[in-house]
């Protein structure tokens, strides 16, 4: 609605989670190097974790860029609330391994077996969980460490990736034996103020703004970072929101004052 006023090419703060729009602050490319070296260095296990809205899916489909299609194969599952035999079909569903089978060492026979034959063609196996705090069931997260055994000459068939909000670290801590494999364990952090304006300005640009400078003054990206606490998800609703209210005012600097009274209808008058 407001692309036009604002000479952008595309709307600059959709939510999806476009690799495209991804700013890497220091917290997100220490995120996706720890990642990346889990991966790389066959570590086994890794898990990413942080309070909703911080940029762990984004982080991890900037990571799936970041690999070699010819040499990974990638089992992505993104509705983790499922019973460890669902979970071992979904795998093998995304392998292109046709099982009917519902006998759990059956399952497991086939996938090792799979798992053996990627190995045999110079391919390596990425199995990465989004959301894995919704995991119910203890028997699930024991079904993934048992992935883990599936090793040949010192290598992990399998990379686990475990990514989830912060109530996952608990319930890993109720599993030992698969939280003693976890090589790799990382905790994104909130943006801080400059990270939040970069951010802003960096959405902007790949949107198609040509401005020497960004439309949001320091005292609006103040604004903007104490209400949203550093989460980007939420920087990224209050800066749509102050783009559509200033085009709708003819305005063309966003300063506090805006954003400040574009906060308070957001959070329906709690921000002081």
């Amino acid at each position: 609605m407001y692309e036009q006023y604002w000479g952008l090419n595309e709307p600059p703060f959709t939510l999806t989670p476009d690799p495209r729009f991804l700013y890497m602050s220091r917290a997100h490319e220490d995120a996706l190097m720890m990642l990346h070296y889990a991966i790389t260095r066959n570590k086994g296990a890794a898990m990413l974790t942080g309070d909703i809205g911080l940029g762990k899916t984004t982080v991890s489909r900037k990571l799936l860029e970041t690999l070699d299609p010819v040499q990974y194969r990638i089992v992505l599952i993104v509705n983790p609330i499922l019973t460890p035999v669902q979970m071992l079909q979904e795998i093998l569903s995304q392998l292109d391994v046709p099982v009917n089978s519902r006998n759990r060492q059956v399952l497991v026979q086939r996938l090792h077996l799979a798992l053996l034959e990627y190995y045999d063609k110079g391919r390596k196996v990425v199995l990465m969980i989004d959301e894995a705090h919704l995991i119910r069931s203890l028997n699930s997260f024991e079904e993934l460490r048992l992935l883990l055994n599936c090793q040949m000459n010192d290598q992990f068939l399998i990379s686990l990736l475990l990514l989830g909000q912060k109530e996952l670290v608990p319930k890993i801590h109720k599993v030992p034996a698969l939280e003693q494999r976890l090589a790799v364990r990382h905790q994104l952090k909130p943006l801080e103020v400059f990270d939040t304006g970069e951010l802003i300005l960096h959405r902007l640009r790949i949107a198609g703004y040509t401005g020497e400078h960004s439309p949001f003054t320091p005292e609006a990206i103040h604004q903007i970072h104490k209400a949203s606490g550093g989460a980007p998800r939420v920087i990224i609703q209050l800066a749509d929101n102050s783009l559509l209210m200033s085009s709708a005012r003819k305005e063309r600097v966003i300063d506090g004052y805006l954003v400040h009274e574009m906060v308070e209808e957001y959070a329906g008058g709690r921000v002081a």
